[in-house]
Formats: C-alpha cells, structure tokens, sequence
C-alpha cells in the first residue's frame, strides 16, 4: 500500500529526520517515490519511478541542508493503475489562480470516471491524478482564491462524496495551507505528530537511528508532521475516519471531527 508524508511548520525546516524515516518505507513501496516542498509560493516537485531507497537524488535530498520550507509532500508508490512512469508518480503538480497545488494520494478509486472534469486533464493513468484534476475543477468552479472556513466545510463535504468511490487518503497543498483527509472506513492509516518544544532525543521506527532534537531545532519552531503510520517512538495521534484537517502555519485552523479547543481560535469565525 502507498503511504504519505506530509510537513506543515511555522517556519522553514529541513525534512531532513521525516524523510529520513520514510524513505526506508520505500522498500515495501517500490514503484515510485516523490517529495514536493515550497521554497517560495512557486512548488518544487522530485520525483521518480523507483524505489526510494535506491535513488541517489531521495539520498541527495536527504542531506541536503539548504532544502527548505514550511511545507512538505511526500510519497512512495506500490502501483494499483498505470504503469511505472514518471506521469504516473506522485505528488502531481497544476497552477490554479495563481497558486502552485501539489497533490498526493493512497487508495484505490472504482467509476471515479464518472467525474466530470472541467480544463484540468490527466497526463498519466492513475485515479489519483484523475482526482486531483476533479478537485481543482471543483475548486475553480467555486471560485475560491482565498480560502475561508466555509470552503473548509465546503471542502470536506466533496471528499466525503468522493470517498463513496473507493478508499481515500490524500494530503494537498496550495502553499500557504495543508490539506489532509483521512478515508472513512479507516483505510490504512493516517496519524499525526505536533513536535513542539521542549526538545529531546528521539528514534526512527523503521530504521535503527537516534537523534536528539534539542541540537537540531531552535526553540521558536513548532509545527506538524502527517505520516501513514508514526516515522518516531514520539506520541502520534490517529486522525478520525472521514476527518478532514486544514493546517497553516504550523497549526490546526479547521478540522470536520475536532472540538474547537483544539483549533487555532482565530480561525473559527471565517
């Protein structure tokens, strides 16, 4: 089964430990492999059509310090449709008013063709980037070029109709916001992590590696990390079957399923 990654900070940070752990994850997932991050508000998407933890380029990235940013999303790819290529592996990228969205998914769609797309067509065979297509012609349709609460609301419903056709993990990004909806009969898992200071040492799951954060992050950073299963011996959290959770700048601002305390305040009167 895929699995995602996904990266959501207050400040730039190196995903350096994240991808580190979810790399190894690549070996089980060997037919693809992509990480996509926002050095600006434009996206920068590597990706290839092999397995993780062969690749020279993820080895690259995984130690290159100077990659940077608040927002990240990863992926490896055990294929269900289309073939090995580099069309067929996620994240997928498109333009939409301005904003670069980066799109991955976990699942398997059934009669998602029934799914009238707008401008935004497929270049490859998958039902994940027939999805993203559909979401962005939804998104276009509804004008939205800044996103408000009731998009949110808006947002989650049309997931919750698109997981009708199957199973549906997916996390999204327009850069400024980060998008993550977990399938709600709880297909194969979706969990999170807020790292926050007090800092301490820390291990891998996968992979016999420690690391003491207090050395590596400064005290004024904090944000979340979304993975498929917990990349750490940290407390992860599940997220709810059908829970839609919006993040920006390191924060919750919106979930569908979440009581309101656990939300940034300031967000719940848009």
């Amino acid at each position: 089964m895929c699995e995602l990654l996904a990266l959501c900070f207050n400040l730039p940070v190196s995903p350096r430990i994240s991808f580190k752990g979810f790399r190894v994850r690549g070996r089980r997932n060997p037919d693809g492999w992509g990480l996509a991050f926002y050095p600006d508000n434009s996206a920068v998407v590597f990706k290839e059509p092999l397995t993780a933890t062969e690749s020279r380029l993820a080895s690259f990235i995984e130690n290159y310090e100077l990659i940077k940013s608040k927002i990240f999303i990863g992926h490896v790819r055990l294929a269900s449709r289309g073939e090995l290529s580099y069309r067929n592996t996620h994240p997928f990228k498109r333009e939409l008013f301005g904003k670069d969205y980066v799109f991955a998914h976990n699942g398997t769609l059934h009669g998602y063709r029934e799914l009238k797309l707008g401008r935004f067509e497929p270049v490859g065979e998958t039902d994940s980037e027939y999805l993203f297509c559909y979401l962005l012609s939804q998104i276009e349709e509804r004008g939205i070029v800044e996103w408000k609460k009731s998009d949110f609301d808006w947002l989650a419903g049309l997931l919750a109709e698109i997981n009708n056709y199957g199973y549906l993990n997916c996390v999204f990004s327009d850069s400024e916001y980060l998008f993550c909806y977990y399938d709600k009969d709880g297909y194969n898992g979706l969990c999170l992590l807020h790292r926050k200071p007090p800092y301490s040492k820390i291990k891998l799951k996968d992979i016999d590696w420690e690391i003491d954060l207090a050395e590596e992050k400064r005290p004024q950073q904090q944000g979340y990390i979304i993975a498929t299963r917990p990349l750490t011996n940290e407390t992860w959290e599940n997220f709810l079957p059908g829970e839609l959770i919006v993040f920006k700048n390191g924060k919750i601002i919106y979930s569908n399923r979440r009581k309101p305390e656990e939300i940034e305040p300031r967000y719940l009167r848009k």
